[in-house]
């Protein structure tokens, strides 16, 4: 469905794939990614589709070593984020990273108010980057005194790049503000947090989450992007739409056991 190849950056250099102990920081992955739709797209229009993943990381105290993943959607030279590196350091590499590719950054989407994805907003302010974010993570934000973003958005929906990304509010779940972002043109479905990986086992952070609408969201996200054909959870590796009932389980399950307990 997609293909991967792995590259490291340490600061702004790029060198061979290193094993990230648990000690480590302030590291990034970029990944170049490709799917059959995207292929299918690219040959019907001048205008070429790229797309870069990419996982930045940070030692958390329950959790150790975490990685988050964020996408770079680029048409033509225009580049585009959804999400934020996790810290200022490393939005400032990925900025780099995207100068050495001529890429020119034009604005990002943070699909909720946590620091893996907005940590970067305030250096994307400052360097002139226009920055998204849906009213009520706008809200979250002004509330806990963190950077605010440029271009905040109301309603439920949100179109960037003539349609390139589409946001959309589908219901809470990982947090009450969690929004997806779907690319037509790749037929990928960017679930962020709302969405967990095929190998997540536990719920991970749950302490802002809406557990049971979270499976009622993820209903309707498969309602509404059943085209998916790849799908990007918050952490851990890319899949496709079974992503999305392995999500559903997994709450299921949380919840039955929480109300036996």
């Amino acid at each position: 469905m997609f293909s991967r190849i792995l590259i490291l950056l340490i600061g702004f250099i790029c060198c061979v794939p290193l094993a990230i102990s648990a000690e480590s920081s302030g590291q990034l992955t970029i990944t170049p990614l490709s799917s059959n739709a995207l292929v299918k797209a690219n040959q019907a229009q001048a205008a070429q589709i790229q797309l870069f993943e990419y996982q930045s990381y940070f030692k958390t105290e329950d959790f150790g070593l975490v990685d988050a993943n964020g996408l770079v959607v680029v048409e033509g030279k225009d580049a585009y984020l959804i999400d934020t590196p996790w810290s200022e350091k490393d939005t400032i590499a990925l900025v780099e990273w995207i100068k050495q590719q001529n890429f020119i950054l034009k604005a990002s989407i943070s699909t909720h108010s946590h620091a893996d994805r907005t940590a970067g907003i305030s250096y994307l302010n400052s360097i002139g980057v226009s920055t998204h974010v849906s009213a009520m993570t706008q809200k979250i934000l002004t509330t806990q005194h963190k950077a605010l973003a440029s271009q905040p958005f109301d309603g439920d929906s949100f179109t960037l790049a003539n349609g390139l990304l589409e946001a959309r509010y589908l219901g809470a779940g990982h947090t009450i503000d969690n929004i997806v972002v779907w690319l037509p043109k790749a037929q990928l479905l960017f679930g962020g947090c709302l969405v967990k990986s095929a190998h997540s086992k536990s719920m991970g952070y749950i302490a802002e989450a809406s557990l049971t609408d979270w499976p009622v969201t993820i209903s309707k996200v498969k309602a509404t992007f059943a085209d998916a054909e790849v799908v990007v959870p918050g952490h851990g590796a890319i899949g496709n739409a079974q992503l999305l009932n392995h999500t559903q389980e997994l709450v299921n399950v949380y919840l039955s056991k929480h109300q036996l307990d």
